[in-house]
């Protein structure tokens, strides 16, 4: 096992930044599609007759760029399982960033007609198919970069950088919007939110070229040669067919991990800005004042599960969230601001909970020369899927039965489910198992 003091402080905190910055700059951009759809509806797009048919544009696209992210996710996957988890990190970063940069100087419907639609989705399309990789690669090189009894907290930086990422957003948007609606900017200034991405790319290209490649990838390079692109890809179906049970509670995890980040970073904003007829400065605010929670929180988690079992963590996380769902949501609904922000900073709690554990319990259950590309077949098959019809789905559910808090009782589903999964997960005996499969049959 690779004791994590053989870095200094210096570098230790780079790679800290180096687990966050990608994770910052992908969220960033996911969660200003939300916070922002019916302005990029309404930029992009032909006109609309009502705000539902603008967000139910932007929810389209969003779904045509998730179904890229798993094809993307495998061969990004293979890739760093083959040639390093850091060369991956420091590509997925910058195509990310570039990807959101160029939203804010595509020129706009009312200037170019239809060609502003096919570009805006094709560049959906672009960044969805490097960005999946971030979270799954990021949490791989973290965890192995420490030792047994700091695994938790060093993953914990893959959702500091999530959390973050939405956070970084909600007060850059509530900035720009604050200073358009206070006309010390003009009406396009919009565009500045998606452009500070700029400086993300700059700092991120500059932290991941300072930190040392993953020891456990080296160590694994200078034992065997190098694994073919196919063997990797072979293995990791080899190890799903042998391992089922294991495979299906990771997804069952991840299915409520999911949702609860939909509907706590994505849905809850776009309600109350559509439904609930809240100022967008309003919903800037409120998601600043309860991810600011979600990110102080993190750590701590991550730190506490060095010392306790992260899997009783989660059932007991489970269990929370299972009773505060339809609470939350009918608060969301008929609420006012005070109800609605104090529900949310209380939910905010078992959700930081649950944003830091998963990542460790998603990379540490899978061997070390497949690890990438197995927990990204998993995690982005689920992630695509779930994210892309998740919108959709609670739309529909909300117009058939009129219902606002309607939505609250997939996210019980999804909570049984997970908890489920929990409760057959096996913990890994060993960071890293032998593996006597493809890759060592066809030396």
């Amino acid at each position: 096992m690779i004791s994590s003091n053989i870095y200094s402080s210096e570098l230790t905190r780079r790679i800290f930044a180096s687990g966050a910055v990608g994770n910052i700059l992908e969220t960033y951009d996911l969660i200003l599609l939300s916070l922002m759809a019916t302005t990029l509806s309404v930029a992009f797009f032909p006109p609309a007759a009502t705000p539902y048919a603008h967000v139910v544009n932007v929810l389209y696209v969003f779904l045509i760029g998730l179904l890229v992210k798993p094809i993307g996710n495998i061969i990004m996957g293979i890739l760093a399982d083959q040639f390093g988890r850091k060369k991956i990190m420091i590509i997925s970063l910058i195509f990310t960033g570039i990807g959101t940069i160029s939203v804010g100087i595509l020129p706009s419907y009312a200037y170019i007609g239809a060609w502003s639609t096919v570009l805006f989705i094709m560049l959906r399309i672009f960044q969805n198919f490097f960005s999946g990789i971030e979270y799954i690669n990021s949490a791989t090189y973290l965890i192995e970069t420490s030792s047994k009894n700091t695994r938790g907290y060093y993953t914990s930086w893959t959702a500091i950088g999530i959390s973050g990422g939405y956070l970084l957003a909600s007060l850059v948007a509530l900035i720009i919007s604050t200073l358009i609606s206070e006309n010390y900017l003009p009406a396009w200034s919009w565009r500045l939110v998606f452009l500070f991405s700029i400086f993300g790319i700059f700092f991120g290209f500059w932290i991941r070229k300072s930190i040392p490649e993953s020891l456990t990838f080296i160590l694994n390079s200078t034992r065997d040669e190098k694994n073919k692109k196919r063997d990797v890809l072979t293995s990791s179906f080899h190890y799903i067919v042998k391992n089922p049970s294991q495979c299906l509670s990771i997804s069952a995890i991840t299915l409520m991990g999911i949702c609860l980040t939909y509907i706590y970073y994505i849905y809850i904003p776009i309600n109350l800005i559509t439904y609930r007829h809240f100022t967008q400065i309003e919903v800037y605010s409120l998601n600043v004042a309860s991810l600011s929670i979600v990110v102080a929180l993190i750590p701590f988690f991550g730190k506490i599960s060095d010392y306790l079992n992260r899997i009783t963590m989660l059932k007991f996380t489970c269990v929370i969230v299972f009773i505060l769902a339809l609470p939350f949501f009918w608060f969301c609904s008929y609420g006012t601001y005070t109800d609605i922000l104090l529900i949310t900073a209380l939910i905010s709690i078992p959700a930081a909970c649950f944003f830091s554990l998963y990542p460790v319990i998603i990379t540490e259950c899978f061997p070390s020369k497949i690890r990438c590309t197995t927990a990204s077949l998993i995690y982005q098959v689920i992630v695509s899927v779930q994210l892309g019809t998740l919108p959709l789905l609670i739309t529909y559910i909300i117009h058939i039965t009129d219902i606002p808090y309607s939505p609250g009782y997939l996210l019980i589903t999804s909570t049984l489910i997970g908890f489920t999964g929990l409760v057959y997960l096996k913990k890994p005996t060993a960071l890293d198992e032998p593996l006597p499969m493809f890759l060592t049959e066809n030396k």
